[in-house]
């Protein structure tokens, strides 16, 4: 009896896994794939900042704060690309995560006050790092 528990757990765990982890956009270690999950995650952050959903909020921003990184092939192509630039790429990348943890904060704490401000610092050290860097890494990548 035992043993058809743990064969109907394994056989209904590994398919929600196998399925969870195809569904995940970050899988397959791409630069483009883990920017369209923090787009989404950004996307659902906004959506719950509208609605004042604090719990959703919370956790898009965690989800932001905690995003994958791309595969180590993609980061080495980058850092060749960017040479002395990537110390200022990566402290563009440690911002948003350091402004990620506040917004989950002011969204534990119910503040939207802060909330915002802090959504909005990180969408313009978001959108300065795009404007400095998108289209040079993007090339790299496509060769």
């Amino acid at each position: 009896m035992l043993h058809k528990v743990i064969i109907i757990c394994i056989a209904t765990v590994i398919p929600a896994i196998a399925n969870a982890w195809a569904d995940d956009p970050a899988s397959d270690g791409s630069l483009k794939q883990v920017m369209q999950r923090l787009d989404q995650d950004y996307s659902s952050l906004n959506h719950a900042i509208l609605v004042k959903n604090f719990d959703a909020a919370e956790r898009s921003a965690h989800a932001i704060a905690y995003h994958e990184k791309p595969s180590l092939g993609q980061r080495m192509k980058i850092l060749r690309k960017l040479g002395s630039e990537m110390s200022a790429f990566k402290n563009a990348d440690e911002k948003v995560h350091r402004l990620a943890i506040k917004v989950e904060e002011a969204a534990k704490a119910k503040d939207m006050s802060l909330l915002i401000r802090y959504q909005s610092q990180m969408l313009s050290t978001c959108m300065g790092c795009h404007t400095s860097y998108r289209n040079e890494i993007v090339n790299s990548l496509d060769n």
